[in-house]
Formats: C-alpha cells, sequence, structure tokens
C-alpha cells in the first residue's frame, strides 16, 4: 500500500492525497469497512485505495483512504473530522506516508518484495437472501411537511444505481436503533429508512441532511407520510 516505509520527510500536517484515519470501531469486519469508507468518503472525490487490516494487531482501528488528488483529500480531512461512524468519533490526518497508488501515477514507485500472506479463508456462508420488502409507507405531498416519526423519506438519491441502498445502509446504521432502508422499485432516487423510534429517526435526519452521498447529490431528507 505504501510506497515509501522510512517516510521520507512526510508529517502529518504536511497535505497528502492520503488520509490516516484513527479511533474506528475495531468490531467492524474488514469487508464492511472498506465498503463503508467508500460509502461515505467518495463523495469528496475519485478514491484510488483504501487500505484496512482490522485482523493485524498494530493496525487496529485504523485506515488509509488515498484520493486521486490532494484537494480531495483536504475535504475529506476537514469535513469528516469528528464524523460518528460505526458509533465511534473519527481522528483524521494527512499520511505520514506517500502510497502505491500515487506513487505509481507520478513514475516514483519502486517495487519492494512483500512478506508472504498467509492463505485466507474462502468465506463459506453467502450473504443471507433479502428479506421480503414490506410495502413502504407514501411519501409526503410536495410543500407538505409530515408530524415526526420513525421513519424518513430520502430524497435526491443517484438513479439506476445499484449501490445506492448499500450506500444508505452504511450511512444510516451509523445512528442508533436503525432497522433498514427500502426503496421503492417504481420510484427511482427515493428511498425510505426506518428506524425503532421517532428520536432516533430524528437525530439521524438532523446529521444527514444535506449530506452529499455523492459528488452530484446532495440527500433531503424528511419525514414519510404514515
Amino acid at each position: 500500500f505504501f510506497f515509501d516505509p522510512k517516510m521520507q520527510g512526510y508529517s502529518y500536517d504536511q497535505p497528502n492525497h492520503a488520509i490516516y484515519i484513527r479511533n474506528i470501531n475495531e468490531k467492524v469486519k474488514r469487508d464492511e469497512l472498506i465498503k463503508s469508507l467508500w460509502a461515505v468518503f467518495q463523495q469528496f472525490g475519485e478514491i484510488l485505495d483504501i487500505c484496512a487490516r482490522p485482523k493485524k494487531q498494530t493496525l487496529r482501528g485504523q485506515a488509509w483512504v488515498v484520493f486521486r488528488d490532494i484537494q480531495s483529500a483536504t475535504a475529506a480531512l476537514r469535513q469528516m473530522q469528528g464524523y460518528m461512524f460505526h458509533n465511534k468519533q473519527l481522528t483524521i490526518s494527512y499520511s505520514r506516508q506517500k502510497s502505491d497508488a500515487i506513487a505509481k501515477l507520478d513514475g516514483t514507485y519502486v517495487e519492494r518484495k512483500k512478506p508472504r500472506e498467509k492463505k485466507k479463508r474462502k468465506a463459506a456462508a453467502q450473504d443471507e437472501s433479502a428479506a421480503k420488502r414490506r410495502r413502504g409507507p407514501q411519501p409526503a405531498g410536495r410543500g407538505g411537511q409530515n408530524p415526526p416519526n420513525n421513519v424518513l423519506f430520502v430524497e435526491q438519491l443517484p438513479e439506476n444505481n445499484d449501490d445506492t441502498q448499500q450506500m444508505l445502509t452504511v450511512l444510516f446504521q451509523n445512528f442508533q436503533g436503525f432497522r433498514e432502508v427500502r426503496m421503492p422499485p417504481s420510484n427511482a432516487g427515493v428511498a425510505f429508512a426506518e428506524f425503532d423510534v421517532e428520536p432516533n429517526a430524528t437525530n439521524a435526519l438532523t446529521n444527514l441532511q444535506g449530506f452529499r452521498i455523492t459528488p452530484e447529490n446532495e440527500l433531503k431528507v424528511s419525514y414519510a407520510k404514515r
């Protein structure tokens, strides 16, 4: 992942294409962690690589996200500092090291010997079949606001994107009481997020209102019509 193990003058306050993220919930499995990081950081620009190795004792609770340009990394560092991610507040700084992905782009990459990796066990279990979607509540009429309740109506989503439901789940599961995200097949660009009780739904609404799920899509969140 990293080009220079000796760091060659990089420091935490020196702008870098890669950001170093600490205080990550150690209970999150690697595959889920990488998907989650991708979902919340892709709004800032093109991601070239994400490194997370929660199984290695010395690297638990840490990750690196590499952007194509430093401006994207800087925006991510500033806007996501202290963000609640899987129930823990992120601490973000610039990486001290230059990533292999950037070194390969600018022609400074030097191949080095890699330690023999242990064979990874293939996952035996497949993802459980998605539960049958219940008929979701109807969205609010334009111009009107519905009373607070435990179901949120989410608009301005990317259309024709198979990853949208997964990205929303990653975002909303950071809030207490989250149950599920439902996407009506007939309504492109909208979804419903259900919580156990109204206060938890309100907390998610407040924190994710205007969140950019992609550079072009800013979430509009309201209470669903009951």
